[in-house]
């Protein structure tokens, strides 16, 4: 199999000597972690649109199988690296091999558009300085590191002098991380783990100036109930989101909350989020909520029914997407009180989806 590496260069420095480059979003041109990641996205969702199978882990980078898409780009990899720069519109890097580290290598120092045919593989990675390891070990970037400054010591310079070494020896001496090293250096690598496609759901609300306390609570419960009620879900339940944030003075920030089992309930959602909203580092102008993961319909899941309550709360939930569905998400809604003390009315209180329940 041959394996595509896409890497936005907009999204981290220049590698550094000694030590690998990698991806470090927010500490070169594009220093909004945000951005990164809904660039990172973005990337993503274009490739996908060609028909890639795409996994991305880190921001700024993405890898695909090239082998399926021969047929309708042209007949060869230099026709499918081609639709792929093409489709991701942006400046980037864009390289070929049979393993995924050798294609990031390949992105990263072999230059744009490079193909690295099984029979160059070994030649390619030989030379190559160890430090180019230290991003894609798993675990902690610190760690890959400190291995990477322990081999140099050792006189290990090059992943041919570490491919060279015995196994054992490597495991006695630097365990799980040190094996999985030597695997990259001798072209052995994991199967690409494809994320599965999902249609974007993302929601994103403006803040009036100093919005903080109860009226930051009220105003994620609005973009929860916006995010439960956009067509685009049709039903289906989250598996996880990211919360986001942009800054008054500059910058973003934002956090990923996994939900543990696929769930639509707007009381979980913001049970879940708005102690996160503690973090946030200062006040902010806006925000933003993005599904990373849709699941099975909510009338799928197995519940508990508690009284009479149950049927006649599922009854209600089916009736408001049924009117939703033929009347539109702005069919119904409800009041949401936000800052009753404040000066301005329009502060008072906002509009907002009503929930599905």
């Amino acid at each position: 199999m041959e394996i595509a590496c896409v890497i936005n260069g907009r999204l981290a420095p220049p590698a550094r000597s000694g030590r690998s480059g990698g991806l470090r979003p927010g500490r070169a041109t594009l220093a909004d972690p945000v951005a990164a990641a809904e660039a990172t996205e973005a990337m993503a969702r274009a490739l996908e649109a060609i028909g890639a199978a795409v996994e991305s882990e880190r921001d700024g980078e993405a890898f695909f199988a090239v082998d399926g898409l021969r047929g309708i780009c042209g007949g060869d990899s230099a026709g499918v690296l081609a639709a792929a720069r093409e489709a991701v519109a942006a400046p980037v890097r864009i390289a070929a091999a049979p393993t995924r580290f050798a294609a990031f290598a390949a992105a990263r120092r072999g230059g744009d558009g490079a193909i690295v045919s099984p029979a160059e593989l070994g030649g390619f990675l030989a030379p190559l300085p160890v430090s180019t390891l230290s991003i894609r070990l798993g675990g902690l970037e610190r760690e890959g590191r400190d291995l990477v400054v322990a081999l140099e010591r050792l006189g290990v310079g090059t992943l041919g002098k570490l491919a060279r070494l015995d196994p054992d020896q490597v495991a006695d001496r630097f365990g799980p991380l040190g094996l999985r090293a030597l695997a990259l250096a001798r072209s052995e690598d994991e199967p690409l783990r494809p994320r599965t496609p999902h249609e974007e759901l993302v929601e994103q609300i403006e803040l009036p100036e100093g919005t903080a306390g109860q009226q930051l609570d009220r105003a994620l419960e609005l973009l929860v109930d916006r995010l439960l009620a956009a067509p685009q879900r049709r039903g289906r339940t989250l598996l996880g989101l990211r919360l986001g944030a942009l800054l008054s003075g500059g910058g973003s920030w934002s956090v990923e909350q996994g939900l543990g089992r696929p769930s639509a309930s707007a009381r979980v959602l913001r049970t879940l989020l708005v102690p996160r909203l503690e973090a946030l580092p200062g006040p902010a102008e806006a925000l933003r909520l993005r599904a990373l993961g849709l699941g099975p319909p909510a009338r799928d899941q197995l519940e508990f029914s508690v009284g009479g309550e149950e049927p006649r709360r599922r009854r209600l939930g089916a009736a408001v997407r049924e009117v939703r569905a033929t009347q539109g998400p702005e069919a119904l809604l409800r009041i949401l009180p936000v800052d009753s003390a404040s000066r301005v009315p329009e502060r008072w209180a906002m509009l907002t989806p009503f929930p599905e329940l």
